[in-house]
């Protein structure tokens, strides 16, 4: 992705809970507000302010599509909504977004995305989509808001990588990055991919602060504990770890990591200058 080519070290982007009912007056609550006649009747008193209800826009969704959603996430919309057409509409949204993030189009995502958590503001997993999407589009604070959420309503910690990764793009203490990290790469009911970014994220926060031995103190107990396998994250954890070796003098460490991503894919990140560098 065109964010991860920018920063090596950043997570790649990559469950629902019941509707709040609306607040009814008991009876016989429907009376005027205490004071407003007297209001009324004083001189240049401005106008009452009414709430702005308005939230997004529909988004224009297609009439011959169904949501591709588990079926678990459809019953839970179905639920917490009961409207079927309202929550036919809001699981075609959910759909249509998170397919946009994989399609690396998060501007579509978060317009169908705003528009399904407005309309349905506890399903998490729309919160979780519509995070990750911000997230895509270096919008820190609103996906840290909406990743927040998600977290609140299913009690998990799968994607603290990325809300762990808003904090270090806001500026936040390396402590408060730790932290969220940490949870996650502790976590041994999480994705290994997951909790891999989560190290990844905490290690480069660290050396942040001009710390690069502490960051790579974090990969290295990472990668003792776990079988961290050969995917994509794997890669990217293997390029930090051999870039902060090569930051801490550690030019043997720091050419085998090249090394071993280059034996795999020798056009990845930028491997083969960071080899040839070495050498020279």
């Amino acid at each position: 992705m065109s964010n991860d080519d920018r920063r090596s070290d950043r997570p790649r982007r990559g469950g629902v809970d019941r509707e709040p009912t609306g607040w009814q007056p008991s009876v016989g609550a429907a009376r005027e507000p205490i004071g407003r006649e007297q209001a009324s009747r004083r001189k240049g008193t401005p106008p009452r302010r009414t709430r702005d209800v308005t939230g997004p826009p529909r988004p224009d969704l297609p009439a011959d599509e169904e949501p591709q959603l588990p079926r678990g996430i459809v019953k839970e919309i179905e639920r917490a909504i009961g409207n079927p057409s309202r929550s036919r509409d809001i699981a075609l949204a959910l759909s249509i977004g998170s397919a946009a993030i994989d399609e690396e189009r998060p501007d579509v995502a978060v317009e169908v995305l705003a528009w399904a958590k407005a309309e349905a503001p506890r399903i998490s997993a729309i919160r979780e989509a519509y995070g990750v999407a911000l997230y895509h589009l270096d919008d820190y604070a609103a996906a840290l808001t909406e990743l927040q959420a998600y977290r609140r309503l299913t009690g998990r910690t799968d994607q603290n990588h990325v809300i762990a990764d808003c904090f270090r793009g806001l500026g936040r203490a390396v402590d408060q990055v730790a932290e969220v990290a940490e949870a996650l790469v502790r976590d041994d009911t999480a994705p290994i991919d997951r909790r891999t970014e989560a190290a990844i994220v905490w290690a480069a926060a660290v050396a942040d602060q001009g710390d690069p031995a502490g960051g790579r103190a974090v990969l290295r107990r990472f990668i003792d504990r776990n079988d961290i396998g050969e995917g994509e994250h794997a890669l990217r954890l293997r390029y930090l770890a051999a870039d902060l070796a090569e930051r801490v003098g550690d030019t043997d460490d720091a050419r085998q990591g090249f090394a071993s991503i280059a034996a795999i894919d020798p056009d990845r990140f930028d491997v083969a200058h960071r080899l040839g560098a070495l050498d020279n």
